[in-house]
């Protein structure tokens, strides 16, 4: 794919392109229909759902140039919720490649002799989306088995490739602790929360099927583990824990340098493990770091910091390591089968990194995206402020992100593609859609990724018809209580099932 085209208008698209769809409602093409009437057994459910059918867009089209079966306000702009994160992932395998590898790379501005670097450590992150607290272990292990085994000097972490990303973890709907406020950084550790894990004393006692599997504890004494291990930090140890029940949680504080622990958790079916936000992402990279390689050279005692701009002036930096991620089909697969929020970000913003940018901010991603988008596609691009969903103002038109789908099975990673969503009633965010409809034709022959804030719920994805022929299906219902409601859940399985059941 040539990529000339894309560069010499990004400046462009990041000055013009975004404000002017911000403002603008995606004209509806003439030539198509924008409403037909449902089938039935949709229009029953929604009825009984209590929402108007003016509160559905669904599109349901096989990608064979045949007429679409459904196309219901298909190119009304609605708010997708975490459907949105398939316009991201796909089109990130398409300019990225699905063996992408981000590179994490350690420099010295000093000099190693024998086992001791005597100077500076710099580690220079690209974004790398799951460089999660084992991983962290793993990169500073591979720079001792080279020989660093001590540093006299600071360690300094460069996140400086993205900019501007951030905002209040709270700003979102007051939740700053839960793990899908965090926020992106180009050194993102852990997906950028702090792993909590109660595990108490007890056995496994195991029947002849699944079903009887039962967790019995000892007492109500409960050890924490806390992950990743935070220097300069402080945290509970042992909590007791209600062996009664699986759903009793305890609350949580979650400062700079101590995490609180009060009342009883839960632990009559096992373990049970929080994800909290770290609010100040600064400090958690800098006591993550310090942390991770203080457990190998508990000799260290210089300062781990971030980049400042007079570091590296007049300095030749040597490479020590390049610490390449897992490749982004396992990060496609990780985002879309988990709906994880911040590693959506953290490939967005990646890509104007990826096409030779020296540093990232959302604005420049969505205007690759948008220009991407004018150049394969013909329906109008979405209206994007993050890139995972988690936004009230990011729309799209349902035909749209139908459009996209439909391109991204002509593409070599398609497969790829399709194999990170969620198989309907097996895997994922549609595990439970077997529970609720255990003889549906679509278990197994669907790849559906759901969607859900407090007034929408969403679906998007292929569903194999009773041929093998493949459809493309979308539908986005916004309505006020939409993502609680289970009947409009109900209205959206219908969907699913219905193109199930087509030739």
């Amino acid at each position: 794919m040539s990529y000339s085209l894309i560069i010499s208008t990004l400046s462009l698209s990041v000055l013009c392109a975004l404000p002017a769809f911000a403002n603008t409602q995606p004209a509806t093409p003439a030539n198509l229909q924008t409403s037909t009437s449902l089938p039935s057994a949709i229009s029953d459910k929604l009825s009984k759902s209590g929402l108007s059918s003016d509160d559905i867009s669904i599109w349901v089209m096989a990608n064979d140039g045949s007429a679409p079966l459904i196309s219901h306000l298909a190119d009304t702009t609605r708010t997708p919720a975490s459907t949105q994160k398939l316009i991201t992932t796909a089109i990130a395998l398409d300019m990225m490649g699905a063996d992408y590898r981000w590179q994490t790379r350690l420099y010295t501005d000093g000099v190693v002799v024998g086992d001791t670097l005597y100077g500076n450590l710099i580690i220079k992150g690209s974004g790398d989306p799951s460089l999660t607290h084992d991983r962290l272990s793993a990169m500073f292990s591979q720079l001792t088995a080279r020989g660093v085994r001590h540093i006299k000097g600071d360690i300094i972490v460069d996140n400086t490739g993205f900019v501007n990303v951030a905002q209040d973890v709270n700003a979102f709907d007051g939740q700053g602790l839960r793990a899908y406020n965090a926020q992106p950084n180009a050194f993102l550790i852990n997906f950028g929360t702090l792993e909590v894990s109660m595990i108490p004393s007890g056995n496994w006692q195991f029947g002849q099927s699944p079903e009887t599997v039962q967790f019995s504890p000892t007492d109500g004494a409960v050890a924490v583990q806390v992950l990743p291990k935070l220097a300069d930090f402080h945290a509970p140890t042992m909590i007791q824990g209600d062996i009664q029940s699986c759903r009793t949680k305890p609350k949580f504080g979650l400062s700079a340098d101590t995490l609180t622990i009060t009342g009883q958790v839960g632990v009559g079916c096992g373990q049970a493990s929080e994800w909290l936000t770290f609010a100040d992402s600064k400090v958690f990279i800098t006591k993550a770091v310090k942390g991770a390689w203080q457990a190998l050279d508990k000799d260290f005692v210089g300062q781990v910091r971030l980049r400042q701009p007079y570091d590296g002036v007049g300095r030749t930096l040597s490479p020590l390591l390049s610490f390449a991620s897992k490749p982004l089909s396992e990060q496609v697969y990780q985002i879309n089968q988990y709906s994880n929020n911040v590693m959506t970000e953290q490939v967005a913003l990646s890509l104007p990194l990826m096409m030779g940018q020296k540093t990232s901010d959302f604005p420049k991603s969505f205007a690759l995206i948008n220009t991407w988008w004018q150049q394969h596609l013909t329906t109008p691009a979405p209206i994007m402020s993050r890139a995972s969903g988690l936004c009230r103002d990011c729309v799209v038109a349902p035909r749209a992100l139908g459009e996209l789908l439909a391109f991204s099975q002509t593409k070599p990673t398609f497969e790829t593609f399709k194999a990170s969503l969620p198989i309907v009633g097996r895997t994922g965010t549609m595990t439970t859609f077997a529970k609720r409809r255990p003889h549906s034709p679509a278990i197994e022959r669907a790849f559906i990724k759901t969607g859900r804030l407090n007034n929408v719920a969403s679906i998007a994805g292929y569903v194999m018809g009773q041929s093998g022929k493949m459809y493309v299906v979308v539908a986005i219902i916004n309505a006020d209580g939409a993502g609680n409601n289970t009947h409009a859940h109900d209205v959206l399985d219908e969907v699913i099932e219905w193109t199930a059941g087509q030739p």
